[in-house]
């Protein structure tokens, strides 16, 4: 009984202790928890998401019984998918029941520095393990008191863990993911006793299964954290492997620690690896499982490196103190609008991103003490510090901001293995190298605890031969406060999180309609488009309507297109960001503007006052302002106008309950959700319509005084995509969710019509969706061919050729539909020459006729030389046949052109021939004006259902 309650004092000590620390170094945190939370304001709002996803998860699951995993109450009309949202599942489990008792900020403050607490307690559980069993190894018997060497190394590891510098960041920029990292160091633990084969097989298999909870656990909070976990372990797995033996082995079978393991070690520990990956998946597959679905088949990849050179670590950084710091750092906003600067004008030096790694001088000190004193006990640590520091560092190395250096008048840059991890899937989803962050200060942790432990035991030496009892608390309480004050971000910068009460009345008006605010915008990982301002999303929480904005992590390219392309909005976008609107832009924004409002059915509109220091908005609000006011269908007055907030309600036209959509004129993108083609009109089969692509495409309709007991008809003019053998075509209708039966859509222009119970049909925004029985791509059942000419050799790529005037062009296209230069582009005669299996370009060369008699001559020089069967093409720039001559002409018969100087003089061509045809076989043009040639497969690669011309809703 002594010996558990001196065991539960130890525990309880250490909780309490990072509990009061972290209190203190969250400072104002405490005086606000119920009203604000961690966050700089004039920053991107990542703060008030994950409030927000608290109360949606809640409002999801709880009150109308959908999956959280999608929301149409954000990005309104289209709605989102959620899957690779950056939802921190674990931060909204554990602040749900606070939130349901109090409040959503006291809920998700709360939940955060749980997080904080038991960083430092996993930390400081998992390097109390180690060092427990180096003191055995010593053939000593650990001592339970608290003052002992190993209890206050393994605690100042641990508030290296919870409050280095990289958390303190993260959370004053509201990435609340990243710091919830506390079952990081929890994993670590149960892996290496899931690896320790000295206890036997209950106690691994128990441990395999707490370190697939705590790996699922993180991966819950963060999908990036996992995949650091799963590189930890392979690292762990080298380590172990090379050492052959278990990690953390008494010193009673160091002799076999240059062994390999045995067959049977192997099995046991592909055993324990085994039942740990199985329970991981078992707990986090039913986020998991959406989330792999939707990377291998959404439209969500990462397009080129992102953000990753910003995003990375400064080598310089490492040894900077954050500007968070309150002696050592600096001016936060004024270092937040210079990385945005930077962004702009890459010549200017500095970080390029907000500095969130900085290791700590006192902390690199001592971690490099452990890692020299316990080498072969540390070296798991000290390859994870390595690996996962280098990694920090991003694709090219950095040092104040500059990535290109002169050697002496060579630029070079220093690639680094972050640029491997590019091209790796889903692992290259990691677009922030400082993320790596987190693996990195538990290897420092953990070393720092070796270290601190290395020098108490000199101290305990010393105490025992010199009797100084004050030297050794003195040695842990020094470095305590010296590694606690390198690493401050005091005081916390905080987000006022009280909602406004203009918000009360929106929320008492019954219904589903939708608000638009101001500063309006959508945000995703991918980019901007207008000053979102993601506090509105998060006052969602208090009124539940469906709001125009919103912010995303990821997003198919067609959502934001989707708004883009609506003139109002890319009028508005342009004046909240300070730019002139095109006058064509304005006129059609105005035109529209009312239409808008009553498509959405936008009720309120809320016009919010800048944030001072936070552009573009806070220099452009008030032309925005009156924008709205001249534009939009407002009432004369506010009905609300407090702490700057100015609310208005929209004048709604009475509408009616029917609509028709004539898809055929121009204007319709507000309409048309997913699954249309990207022209505003095209001109199939005769008539003016717009393709449906895919499977199935959507349509937003608008209706008023819907008779819930009358019968209305839809009707769908359509014409179906139709090619040689094409099965027949049929298309379902499905209403708000509700589906219609399939009927057949035969070949030419029908109007299909159903019947629907007016207790389908909204008052407001409707959703129709068209299901196709088929897509069909045109190049893979019309494909064309690519056959030069009357040579019997098809061109191994497409192309395009155009001769004119004012230049010339040679266009390659690959199979995936990416155009390729492939002309010389010089004035005068063009010539390039393919490979014939391939299409690679093997040659290109321009011969300046237009000016030379001397570069006639070179012409007819290299077409002899072209080799034998190789496809070969020919097109003029300008006039070229000033010194063309009929030899030069002659010579091109080789490729199996016809041409004479009479047919060409003042003319252009253009030629698509084969080394060795027959003369008169190849495929030419000529043209006085412009000489255009095609040899190609069919380039349509849209899945195309059916041209639809119109929709009708009518009683």
């Amino acid at each position: 009984m002594h010996r558990f309650s001196l065991a539960a004092r130890r525990h309880l000590l250490a909780l309490a202790a990072y509990t009061l620390l972290s209190v203190a170094l969250s400072w104002p945190l405490l005086l606000h928890i119920a009203t604000h939370v961690p966050g700089v304001p004039q920053w991107a709002f990542d703060e008030a998401t994950f409030v927000w996803n608290i109360w949606y998860f809640k409002h999801a699951l709880l009150e109308t019984l959908q999956s959280p995993l999608y929301s149409e109450l954000i990005w309104f009309p289209l709605g989102i998918d959620l899957i690779l949202y950056t939802y921190n599942f674990y931060h909204v489990l554990a602040a749900l029941p606070l939130a349901l008792a109090v409040n959503l900020p006291f809920a998700s403050n709360v939940a955060l520095l749980t997080s904080t607490i038991l960083s430092g307690y996993g930390t400081w559980l998992l390097t109390l393990s180690l060092l427990t069993k180096l003191e055995k190894e010593k053939g000593r018997t650990p001592s339970r008191e608290l003052g002992a060497p190993v209890f206050l190394a393994a605690f100042i590891a641990g508030a290296v863990y919870a409050f280095a510098s990289n958390r303190s960041v993260y959370a004053a920029l509201g990435h609340y993911d990243m710091t919830t990292t506390q079952w990081i160091p929890f994993y670590a633990l149960a892996l290496l006793r899931a690896f320790d084969l000295n206890l036997s097989p209950a106690r691994r298999r128990k441990w395999a299964i707490l370190g697939g909870l705590f790996f699922a656990l993180t991966g819950l909070a963060e999908m990036i954290s996992a995949l650091f976990l799963a590189m930890f372990t392979i690292i762990a797995l080298l380590v172990r492997l090379r050492e052959g033996q278990t990690l953390n082995a008494p010193v009673a079978h160091a002799a076999q620690s240059n062994h390999r393991l045995t067959l049977s070690r192997a099995r046991t520990l592909a055993s324990s690896l085994l039942l740990l990956g199985l329970v991981a998946f078992l707990v986090w597959s039913p986020a998991l499982i959406p989330i792999l679905r939707t990377f291998f088949s959404a439209d969500y990849d990462l397009e080129g490196w992102g953000d990753a050179l910003m995003l990375s670590a400064d080598l310089l950084g490492w040894f900077t103190a954050t500007v968070f710091h309150p002696i050592f750092g600096g001016d936060v906003v004024r270092e937040m609008r210079l990385v945005q600067q930077r962004a702009i004008n890459p010549e200017l030096t500095g970080f390029r991103d907000i500095n969130t790694v900085f290791l700590g001088w006192a902390t690199l000190a001592l971690a490099l003490v452990g890692a020299l004193t316990h080498w072969r006990r540390a070296k798991l640590w000290v390859w994870t510090s390595l690996v996962f520091g280098v990694l920090t560092l991003g694709p090219l190395l950095q040092i104040n901001g500059r990535y290109r250096f002169d050697l002496d008048g060579l630029e070079t840059t220093v690639p680094l293995p972050f640029l491997l991890l590019h091209f790796i899937p889903i692992v290259k989803a990691n677009r922030a190298p400082n993320r790596n962050s987190v693996l990195l200060m538990l290897g420092l942790a953990v070393l720092v605890g070796y270290g601190l432990y290395w020098l108490l035991d000199q101290a305990r030496r010393r105490r025992l031969t010199m009797n100084i009892a004050w030297l050794r608390p003195t040695v842990a309480t020094a470095l305590t406060a010296a590694i606690l004050f390198e690493h401050l971000a005091l005081p916390l910068p905080l987000t006022d999180a009280r909602i406004p009460a203009v918000y009360e009345t929106i929320a008492a008006e019954p219904g589903e309609f939708s608000i638009l605010q101001l500063p309006l915008g959508w945000r995703n990982s991918f980019g901007v488009f207008g000053p979102e301002n993601t506090l509105l999303q998060y006052y969602q929480s208090a009124h539940g309507k469906p709001m125009l904005g919103g912010n995303i992590s990821r997003a198919p390219a067609f959502k934001m297109q989707y708004f883009e392309r609506i003139p109002y909005f890319k009028a508005l976008t342009d004046v909240q960001f300070g730019r002139p609107v095109p006058p064509e832009t304005l006129e059609a924004a105005i035109g529209q503007a009312e239409d808008l409002m009553y498509l959405y059915d936008t009720r309120y509109v809320l016009l919010f006052p800048p944030i001072p220091d936070r552009p573009p908005y806070s220099d452009t609000w008030q032309d925005a302002w009156d924008f709205v006011k001249r534009t939009l269908p407002l009432e004369p007055a506010p009905f609300w106008a407090e702490d700057g907030i100015e609310a208005y309600r929209v004048i709604q036209p009475a509408g009616g309950d029917q609509f028709y959509l004539n898809l055929g004129e121009p204007g319709t993108f507000a309409y048309r959700g997913e699954g249309w083609d990207e022209a505003e009109v095209d001109a199939p089969y005769g008539a003016s319509a717009v393709w449906a692509t895919g499977r199935s495409s959507r349509l937003f309709m608008p209706l008023r005084r819907v008779n819930a007991d009358a019968v209305y008809r839809i009707q769908v003019t359509a014409h179906p995509f139709a090619y040689p053998n094409s099965p027949p075509q049929q298309v379902a209708l499905t209403i708000n969710g509700h589906r219609l039966d399939a009927q057949p859509l035969p070949d030419g222009w029908h109007t299909l019509a159903w019947a629907a119970p007016g207790a389908l049909l909204k008052n407001g925004l409707n959703r129709l969706e068209l299901t196709w029985g088929y897509a069909a791509v045109p190049r893979q059942v019309i494909p064309g061919e690519r056959m030069i000419g009357a040579t019997g050799v098809e061109l191994p790529i497409d192309a395009d050729l155009k001769a004119f005037a004012e230049g010339g062009f040679i266009a390659l296209f690959d199979e995936e539909g990416r155009q390729i230069d492939g002309s010389a582009g010089r004035r005068g005669v063009n010539i390039t020459v393919l490979d014939r299996r391939t299409g690679r370009v093997l040659d290109k060369v321009g011969f300046d006729t237009t000016a030379s008699e001397a570069e006639n001559e070179r012409l007819i020089a290299f077409v002899e030389q072209i080799p034998v069967g190789a496809p070969t093409l020919i097109v003029t720039y300008g006039e070229a046949t000033n010194h063309l001559s009929e030899e030069a002409l002659k010579a091109l018969e080789s490729v199996g052109a016809a041409l004479t100087l009479t047919e060409v003089r003042g003319r252009h061509f253009a030629v698509v021939g084969v080394k060795g045809a027959a003369p008169g076989s190849a495929a030419q043009a000529i043209d006085a004006d412009e000489a255009f040639l095609r040899v190609s497969l069919n380039r349509d690669r849209r899945p195309l259902a059916a041209a639809v011309d119109s929709v009708q809703i009518s009683r």
